[in-house]
């Protein structure tokens, strides 16, 4: 593995080939999956509708925050790789290293994942259909989606999109008659609906319940940054990332928020653990309460294109992060190679950890999958945090070189540094949820403790690792933050591919003399 970071010459550059209408579908919606969809469920249970709805309201102004200061930083320095090479140049080669690794790791387990959890779902219908058929059928789904690039890739987000926004717009329209009692086939009676159920579910098992579900909160909006990624291949990526500020909030309130709240009024939970070992959704488990089986029906079979979907966003996050990190030297070469105008060889490794899916069916199958996706726990928190930070130091850097702020940053996080500070004592309190909730476990078989900070140990063992290896320093000092490479790089996002793959060029040669200064 080189470590010099300089990138390895590829074949192409990644093509700029998705419109602005694609980005907007992909924006309100496409990195909603299992997260929303199924987690709800146990931790509805575990929390209560008051803890869940709090704790997602949130973490959701965190997000919102996160991605207003990522638009800041993707106006002023549109490249590809985005968060990651952030943290590299705004905090430190050790960190964005970290970082990289970190968010590659997360989205390869959340591919596993996602496909696990569609299997769970098909089975609503038949638990004897054929496990490991249905997982290698959707395997090869996600690898015809992702065979003909970005552009086709983004169009196949926009129908997930639709499906998405369609069933969940149905679930609220149709909860708000079920509380209304417009449903003749619930027989359920009124008291056992709407806010009477906060009367004495609001907050289960207290400050733990609220902690449990704090963190399902922060994995059920995990992917969202993933739009700083997508943007380094739309034919406007600085146009793409203001108007993700704006749609996001309204993705956060329609699509999670009010979902959520619905959820909690007209969902009963059952008393005993069934809910933690099945795989239904609560939006379907809520259809089948109030009597509706052929609703219950679509809603599951829209919720599998759904996670599809959040399956699919995470083989393109992930293969596009690998390139990047690949690309600067910080993986193995082979990886930051580009055919065809997409990344072929990160995109098979993607593939290849995909059949780890098939570990969950096998014997002693579920304490494997639990602890490989250890490995991604609190890989969002981490995320977050690192943009809030890049975006505090952009400001801070600004500030100590004396520059004018309003001509290097040609838009502005509206919330500014009080908003990332903000952000970032949420996300440390997620990540401290995180490690208390599963110490003090409300859950039957709450998982090891080691699980909970197994993703937190290899975020700071490649964090340390790296900068004892390169002898790199803890933090790139203010007065020596390259801020000089922003021109390039915006005429490099603005003109064609072959300006666009000169001025990477330009990029990676200035980013290693930078990297050389800190040694």
């Amino acid at each position: 593995m080189d470590l010099t970071g300089t990138a390895p010459p590829g074949d192409a550059s990644l093509q700029k080939v998705i419109t602005t209408r694609q980005f907007v579908f992909m924006a309100l919606s496409s990195s909603i999956g299992a997260g929303l969809f199924i987690a709800t469920y146990p931790s509805l249970a575990t929390g209560g509708p008051v803890s869940l709805f709090l704790s997602f309201a949130i973490v959701g102004i965190a997000v919102w925050i996160t991605m207003c200061a990522l638009g800041e930083l993707s106006v002023a320095f549109p490249i590809s790789g985005s968060f990651y090479e952030y943290s590299v140049r705004f905090i430190s080669p050790a960190w964005g290293f970290a970082m990289g690794w970190n968010y590659v790791i997360n989205f390869l387990f959340i591919v596993v994942f996602e496909l696990v959890v569609i299997l769970q779902c098909v089975q609503y219908w038949d638990t004897n259909m054929p496990a490991y058929g249905l997982l290698l059928l959707f395997i090869t789904g996600l690898i015809l989606v992702n065979a003909f690039g970005a552009r086709w890739y983004a169009e196949a987000e926009n129908v997930f999109a639709i499906c998405k926004i369609s069933v969940l717009t149905a679930f609220i329209i149709t909860a708000i008659l079920i509380v209304s009692k417009a449903v003749p086939t619930d027989s359920r009676p009124a008291e056992e609906l709407g806010f009477n159920r906060w009367k004495s579910d609001a907050f289960k098992n207290g400050p733990i319940g609220f902690m449990y579900v704090f963190m399902a909160a922060g994995m059920a909006y995990g992917g969202t940054e993933m739009l700083g990624i997508t943007a380094a291949e739309c034919e406007s990526p600085q146009k793409v990332m203001r108007l993700a500020c704006t749609i996001v909030p309204v993705r956060i309130v329609w699509l999670y928020l009010v979902p959520i709240l619905m959820l909690g009024l007209v969902l009963k939970i059952p008393s005993d653990a069934s809910i933690y070992s099945v795989g239904i959704s609560p939006f379907v488990a809520a259809m089948d309460q109030a009597g509706i089986p052929t609703l219950a029906s679509a809603f599951n079979s829209v919720i599998i294109v759904a996670i599809f979907s959040m399956a699919n966003a995470s083989v393109f996050a992930s293969s596009r992060a690998l390139q990047a990190i690949s690309s600067r030297g910080m993986g193995p070469s082979l990886f930051a190679k580009i055919k065809w105008g997409y990344p072929i060889w990160a995109l098979a490794l993607v593939f290849l950890v995909s059949l780890l899916s098939l570990v969950k069916i096998a014997e002693d199958g579920d304490k494997v999958f639990d602890w490989l996706l250890a490995l991604a726990a609190g890989s969002n928190y981490f995320t977050w945090m690192s943009i809030c930070v890049c975006h505090i130091r952009l400001r801070m850097a600004i500030w100590r070189s004396g520059s004018d702020e309003d001509d290097m940053l040609k838009w502005k996080s509206p919330l500014g540094i009080v908003g990332s500070v903000v952000a970032i004592v949420i996300f440390i309190f997620g990540l401290s949820a995180q490690v208390v909730a599963t110490a003090k476990s409300p859950l039957p078989k709450p998982p090891h403790v080691l699980a909970s900070i197994l993703g937190i140990i290899v975020v700071f063992v490649c964090w340390a690792g790296y900068m004892i290896v390169r002898r790199e320093p803890l933090w790139i000092p203010l007065d020596q933050i390259d801020l000089k490479v922003k021109v390039e790089e915006s005429d490099a996002s603005l003109h064609g591919d072959h300006d666009a793959e000169m001025g990477s060029e330009r990029v990676a040669m200035r980013s290693s003399e930078m990297a050389n200064t800190y040694k």
